[in-house]
């Protein structure tokens, strides 16, 4: 009897023994299902805000950009048109912006490829169109805090001297309070009110007496 019982209980031990892992097994696939439950939830709303920016939302953002861009490229086209006409006084000679904002030449009643241009019209396309850059700019983002300053570096390469002379009736029309101009060309001196003059020597550069 004595090791009936004795074997009775290691028996009922070992069962117990079992009872507990099982009910730890089962704490634990109820803990793991929850969370696989949230995880499933989680990668559903994902996947429908997925889908509503896929198909709406990309949409929307589409329409408001063409929207923008096309109130913009008036403003942009306009001013582009009207500081090169300023900076270049030929009449066989034209330049406008395209649908993606790309400078487009006619000359002569023909389209004409930038690189066949001459060094100062060149040089006239990429200010006309760096000033009206800066002007729709500054009319988009209203935060901005340089509104009345413009720094232009070596905006008159290759220019001749009548184009340097409308260069200054264009950044009078500017209306800015503060022009900075980066230039090596004598003549801009003779319309800016205060000139800097930087010496480099040794890889250095230095500001004159």
């Amino acid at each position: 009897i004595e090791a009936t019982r004795q074997a009775y209980d290691v028996a009922l031990a070992k069962w117990k023994t079992e009872k507990q892992n099982i009910e730890k097994t089962i704490i634990t696939t109820r803990y793991e299902i929850l969370q696989m439950d949230h995880a499933k939830d989680r990668l559903m709303r994902i996947g429908s805000v997925e889908q509503w920016i896929s198909e709406h939302f990309v949409n929307l953002m589409d329409v408001m950009e063409r929207t923008m861009l096309l109130a913009v490229y008036h403003e942009f086209n306009d001013l582009f048109c009207k500081w090169f006409s300023l900076l270049v006084d030929d009449e066989t000679i034209s330049a406008r912006l395209d649908a993606n904002f790309t400078p487009s030449i006619t000359q002569n009643g023909h389209d004409a490829i930038y690189t066949n241009l001459s060094g100062g019209e060149r040089t006239a396309i990429c200010l006309a169109f760096r000033l009206a850059l800066n002007k729709v700019i500054n009319d988009v983002v209203s935060t901005i805090r340089t509104k009345d300053v413009l720094l232009l570096d070596e905006p008159t390469d290759g220019f001749s001297d009548g184009q340097l002379d409308r260069v200054r009736d264009v950044l009078d029309a500017l209306g800015l309070e503060q022009i900075i101009v980066v230039s090596h060309e004598v003549k801009v001196e003779s319309f800016v009110n205060h000139v800097i003059r930087i010496e480099k020597s040794d890889h250095q550069s230095k500001i004159l007496a």
